[in-house]
């Protein structure tokens, strides 16, 4: 699957960027796979550990909602206007409404690459597979991180 550049610097390498795949769909709702390219020492300073971390975003507009994007929209100083839905999947991204299929970081960008689009390669097979698994330690996954519902699922866990 080919990505297109969706947002960062033009020097990307060096700053970071963001690439887009095509619109997919599930059979329930339209989606967009998203690279987020991070160049750690740029963005951290740290020169000790991977110099770049890569990972796979799972984003629709359609699962998030207008209440979501509208305040994605505001986070992002943008006033109500209209929007491509590529739009909405950059202040979605930028914003945190995504669920992250896979990470992975090093210091070689080539090969960070290629396992990407190796990993791409399943998750479009093995989409529901992906997002039913856990995201954090309070029992969200993906198909609530998509929607931005993030908040304890198992009430036993508050008990506890």
């Amino acid at each position: 699957m080919n990505f297109k550049f969706l947002t960062g610097d033009v020097n990307w390498l060096q700053y970071g960027g963001k690439f887009v795949s095509k619109k997919l769909n599930n059979g329930d709702f339209d989606y967009w796979l998203v690279l987020d390219f991070i160049n750690m020492q740029e963005a951290t300073g740290e020169t000790d550990g991977d110099k770049y971390c890569l990972s796979i975003q799972s984003i629709s507009p359609q699962e998030a909602g207008t209440e979501n994007i509208k305040s994605a929209m505001r986070c992002c100083g943008i006033e109500d206007q209209e929007m491509s839905d590529l739009m909405k999947v950059e202040i979605l991204s930028s914003y945190g409404v995504y669920a992250q299929l896979w990470t992975q970081s090093g210091n070689n960008y080539k090969k960070l690459f290629k396992d990407a689009h190796k990993e791409v390669m399943a998750i479009t097979s093995l989409y529901g597979f992906y997002m039913d698994k856990r995201e954090n330690l309070i029992g969200n996954d993906g198909w609530d991180f998509i929607k931005g519902d993030i908040g304890i699922k198992d009430k036993r866990l508050v008990e506890q």
